[in-house]
């Protein structure tokens, strides 16, 4: 804790660097990068960052190098989001691809306000976010121009007689409806868990939902959707669908969940694999297999959940 030494601090930050060291330790982080993000963490909320949405950017900055002003700047927008209704996992996929492609704060706060502005209109957030980042990739105009082209693309598909609207194919997202209590769909057991096992290795992406990259609950709601399941897009959601599961009784495919950050609420899921076993998307190691027994995952564990049914169980 060496870093903290030389600092001083307003507020008493202690629930916050208890929660990212939890996280950390959860995630199999390195203590040096674990400390500099706490750090990183506290100088933001020094620069009036709110803590809540601070904490939660701290999965985003163990897979990257997040400085005390950018985590300002993304929490303070994703409480904006938030309040506006922009669903967080696509907040997320904003601030990533905003990080990752280096947008100048100025397209960045634009384009947030933008999409603000479609949740307050009541419009597609996902679809108009969808515009806006191939529109900044591309560099079809100014970010105030790319906002405006995005609100009157969405108006006139909102106002367009049904009948004549055209959708362009674009990669399936899971639906952030519940599942049905009594599921549809009848799996293979073994088929299933190789359809989990096809996930490993798949790197870790903080708001990330497609096999390029996923986080936790991405990874959870893309093998669901893969084998014909919808689940909601967030792991506190995913929580509130199927049929809970006693511990003792869990089988391949149920869904577990953790309070990683000893916070009072869900902030982790993965799929029990049987055997012991469980898989989940680690900040640190991408799509991994780990012991569902060790012993920091049994003090983090919280409920289990199921939602598939097999054709051979």
């Amino acid at each position: 804790m060496e870093a903290f030494r030389d600092k001083e601090f307003t507020f008493d930050y202690s629930r916050l660097i208890y929660g990212i060291l939890s996280q950390g330790k959860f995630d199999e982080v390195t203590m040096d990068k674990t400390i500099q993000v706490a750090l990183h963490s506290t100088m933001a909320m020094e620069q009036g960052a709110p803590e809540e949405e601070v904490g939660e950017l701290a999965l985003f900055a163990f897979s990257t190098n997040l400085l005390p002003e950018e985590i300002r700047l993304y929490a303070v927008t994703t409480k904006k989001c938030s309040a506006a209704g922009v669903p967080v996992y696509v907040t997320r996929e904003m601030i990533r691809h905003a990080k990752e492609e280096l947008w100048p704060e100025n397209t960045f706060t634009t384009i947030m306000n933008g999409l603000t502005e479609s949740a307050r209109r009541n419009m597609a957030t996902e679809k108009i976010a969808l515009f806006m980042l191939i529109s900044v990739a591309q560099k079809l105009g100014t970010p105030e121009q790319i906002v405006r082209d995005a609100l009157e693309d969405a108006r006139q598909r909102k106002s367009a007689p049904l009948q004549k609207e055209r959708t362009i194919p674009t990669t399936p997202t899971p639906a952030v409806t519940p599942a049905p209590l009594t599921p549809r769909v009848a799996l293979n057991f073994d088929a299933f868990r190789q359809s989990v096992e096809s996930f490993l290795g798949t790197p870790y992406r903080w708001g990330g939902n497609s096999r390029m990259g996923v986080d936790c609950s991405g990874f959870t709601s893309l093998v669901m959707y893969e084998n014909g399941y919808r689940v909601p897009r967030v792991s506190g959601n995913q929580a509130r669908v199927g049929a809970p599961v006693y511990k003792n009784q869990l089988q391949l495919g149920d869904l577990v969940f953790f309070d990683t950050k000893g916070s009072g609420r869900i902030t982790h899921v993965g799929f029990y694999l049987g055997g012991n076993l469980m898989a989940h998307a680690s900040s640190s190691k991408g799509v991994t297999i780990v012991f569902f027994s060790n012993r920091y995952f049994q003090s983090r564990y919280v409920t289990a959940r199921r939602i598939i049914r097999y054709v051979n169980r």
